[in-house]
């Protein structure tokens, strides 16, 4: 009776031991899914209309949704024609033209959170509206034309500058429309690309992190007794001096020590007006914190200009959503 007393027990811990492993496995696995990145579906049509060629790109999960977040690059064999953020589901660019030889785009969607996963659409065919210029000119493309990045850090971008007609003139970059508390830097900034040829440039867009948010522990310059003991200190310091000064006016024997009362007294007026006046001015003129680079969608501008000494000429993007030679689409978390 007492064996299968003993068995049984036995047999029951077995089962809570493997029930408990059961849970803590479908556990890992409902934690697993969760943080897995959600499948995105991108399609990509394009249309034609007064000139213009316009690309447009549906992006959406597994169940259709579509999503609200991130961008899409236009891509090509010669790089991409420029990017669009995600609204509604949809991104739009309209351009004017293609590079030569060009007659495939794809879209590419770049999500702005991790909980998305890049998705790209089948290539569609698209016909580039006709150029019948034989101008010697010059054009700009960025790859990637979508960046991510935190606040505090940084992106690079390749800039190619692309001769058309025999253009073999010097070209200068420069940006605009960055955030706040952020910076542009090319690599080189003038270059001369050789006839019907290409030259890249690497362009750096750095942000600034948040910081000087919490400033109650911070010593100024000046204040070696920290912020409150330079009270303490200006009236502690003086005032053993002034007692010294009293005692030694007091004395009845020597004028030298009658001097050394009355320097001492000064001294004390000096010293707590001195002390007093550093705290006071640094209380009333506080450091202003540095809130660093405010998060946000941004279209970052890239101008591009050649100068012949008589005439400037300057890069057109073949996108009508950018007022320069190229866009790059900036999110900063």
């Amino acid at each position: 009776m007492s064996g299968q007393y003993f068995e049984g027990a036995a047999g029951r811990k077995r089962g809570v031991k493997f029930g408990f492993a059961l849970l803590m496995v479908l556990m890992l696995l409902s934690y697993t899914a969760a943080r897995a990145q959600q499948v995105t579906r991108t399609r990509l049509t394009s249309s034609e209309q007064s000139g213009k060629l316009t690309l447009s790109a549906r992006v959406a999960d597994l169940t259709s949704a579509p999503l609200e977040t991130g961008s899409v690059s236009f891509e090509t064999a010669k790089g991409s024609l420029g990017s669009a953020f995600v609204k509604n589901g949809t991104a739009s660019l309209t351009v004017s033209g293609l590079p030569t030889g060009v007659s495939q785009v794809t879209a590419v969607y770049h999500p702005s959170t991790t909980d998305y996963a890049v998705s790209a659409s089948a290539p569609v065919a698209a016909v580039s509206p006709a150029a019948t210029s034989t101008v010697p000119s010059f054009n700009v493309t960025a790859n990637p034309s979508s960046a991510t990045v935190t606040a505090g850090g940084y992106t690079t971008v390749v800039l190619t500058v692309n001769s058309v007609n025999g253009f073999n003139g010097t070209v200068d970059l420069s940006c605009s429309n960055l955030p706040s508390q952020s910076t542009c830097t090319f690599n080189p900034v003038s270059l001369t690309p050789p006839a019907n040829g290409s030259i890249t440039s690497s362009l750096q867009i750095a942000t600034t992190a948040a910081s000087g948010t919490a400033a109650k522990n911070v010593v100024p310059a000046g204040m070696p007794f920290g912020r409150g003991g330079l009270t303490d200190f200006a009236f502690l310091l003086p005032g053993g001096i002034a007692l010294v000064g009293v005692f030694a006016v007091r004395r009845k024997h020597g004028n030298a020590l009658k001097v050394l009362g009355l320097v001492a007294l000064l001294a004390v007026c000096s010293a707590g007006l001195t002390a007093c006046g550093a705290r006071y001015g640094y209380l009333l003129h506080k450091p202003f914190p540095n809130f660093g680079t405010p998060a946000g969608s941004y279209s970052v501008v890239v101008s591009a200009y050649s100068s012949n000494g008589t005439s400037v000429e300057q890069a057109t993007s073949t996108s009508s959503n950018c007022t320069g030679a190229v866009c790059v689409a900036l999110t900063v978390k």
